[in-house]
């Protein structure tokens, strides 16, 4: 594999990439480097850890974390590693602790970090100051509706300056009501392919649906007639949403398929624009750059997709995470959120819509990582390396001028990539920075 210049990888003026972003492995650790350790990112979501002494193990790029919320019940991000010899203090996925003790030689820390046993410590001879090898920590935790974002970096703006126009959209989705919750861990799958595939997906590839799920855009032709107004959002830090609305002459089910009963909150909640926005939503789907994405969609279950006329309008959102593994794959983590104050027996049928669309063994994520493994094997093949890969779609786009929403969005005309080359620009500019 011939390794190019960074700065010959993409043009997206041209709207064209080189293979070497998705299979290189000089290109993978400059991003480990200049994207995972200089950006926000997900970590958690703060109902996986309401207590004090609570935790879960996360990655932060390649990096094992602990997002732990300490016994003064401030949440931490700790590198998951030993000050002794690196060795990771914590196996296990989640739980409660009140400290932690490294397998190998028996240092112990506490739920904040500190360092407070050292088997032996005498024969250090004062040549050891415990106050100065607690955990390493992230220097930056902030919070936004429930999601915990972290980040190595301590010149990064804060994190509402990052997500910019994007939190508005997260207001929609996680900010909704009070008590958002996610349903126990995350699911997770290894998928041989480079994270960034699933990554711009989200963000906006939005014409594979016709042929990668065929079978689901043939019944949405048939059944719902008209056409559909959608918004794509762009940001100059590289996020992407994509928000989808019902044809005029078709019923919508109410506010995105949720329960009437917490329309009173969310109305209190969420902004006026907000919640006209929401009333019309078929689909909002998007990535916070560099890898957390989200989808919630709302579907009106009729006979022919086995609902009946009377079943209730169904929505279900999904958070899930590109972990990279290498430049060649990636471990997907996938939660369902859930409003929890919404019906017990509407929170069940929402899980069910989940697993059986995106779970592991959902119709749809199994067709989209089929995809993403076939191209990372075949642009791994020499010949293939000589190609120039196309994203020039929708290069001229149209400003949607009856956005009420925080920065500038576009018209989905008919299909384009603007979200993508979006995404990719961003991801460019930090691998060059110097």
């Amino acid at each position: 594999m011939v390794a190019l210049p960074f700065a010959d990888l993409v043009d997206v003026e041209e709207g064209v990439l080189r293979p070497a972003v998705f299979v290189d492995p000089g290109v993978y650790r400059r991003e480990l480097e200049q994207v995972f350790g200089r950006q926000w990112l997900f970590v958690a979501h703060e109902s996986e850890i309401p207590k004090p002494g609570d935790f879960v193990t996360r990655s932060m790029g390649e990096d094992p974390v602990l997002v732990a919320r300490g016994a003064d019940d401030i949440v931490r991000v700790l590198l998951n590693a030993c000050r002794h010899r690196g060795r990771q203090i914590c196996v296990e996925d989640c739980g409660r602790a009140a400290q932690w003790m490294c397998p190998y030689h028996g240092w112990t820390y506490t739920s904040t970090g500190e360092l407070v046993g050292v088997p032996f410590f005498d024969a250090y001879r004062g040549k050891l100051d415990r106050a100065a090898f607690g955990l390493y920590q992230a220097p930056k935790v902030e919070t936004y509706n429930g999601l915990i974002f972290a980040t190595w970096d301590p010149d990064t703006p804060p994190l509402s300056e990052y997500l910019g126009p994007m939190a508005w959209v997260l207001d929609i989705l996680f900010g909704r009501t009070a008590n958002m919750q996610v349903v126990g861990p995350p699911l997770r799958w290894v998928v041989n392919s480079n994270w960034k595939l699933a990554a711009a997906n989200f963000a906006g590839d939005g014409h594979h649906i016709f042929v990668t799920h065929g079978f689901r855009s043939a019944l949405l032709l048939e059944t719902l007639g008209g056409k559909r107004t959608s918004y794509v959002l762009p940001t100059d830090r590289g996020h992407a949403a994509t928000l989808t609305c019902w044809p005029p002459d078709v019923p919508a089910p109410e506010h995105l398929g949720l329960p009437k009963a917490l329309m009173p909150e969310v109305k209190q909640r969420l902004s006026p624009d907000q919640v006209k926005l929401l009333e019309s939503l078929m689909l909002i789907v998007g990535n916070v750059f560099p890898n957390m994405s989200f989808l919630d969609t709302a579907s009106h279950t009729p006979a022919e997709w086995g609902g009946s006329p009377d079943a209730p309008q169904m929505s279900f959102l999904t958070l899930r995470q590109w972990q990279p593994k290498g430049p060649t794959k990636m471990e997907v983590w996938s939660w369902l959120v859930v409003d929890g104050d919404a019906p017990a027996d509407w929170r069940e049928a929402s899980r069910q819509c989940y697993l059986r669309e995106f779970g592991p063994g959902g119709v749809f994520e199994q067709d989209d990582v089929a995809n993403w493994e076939a191209i990372t094997e075949t642009l791994q093949t020499p010949i293939a390396q000589r190609l120039q890969l196309q994203y020039r779609m929708g290069m001229e786009v149209q400003r949607a001028m009856d956005w009420k929403g925080p920065g500038v969005a576009y018209l989905k005309r008919s299909f384009e990539e603007l979200n993508e080359r979006v995404f990719f620009k961003r991801w460019h500019e930090l691998i060059t920075d110097q």
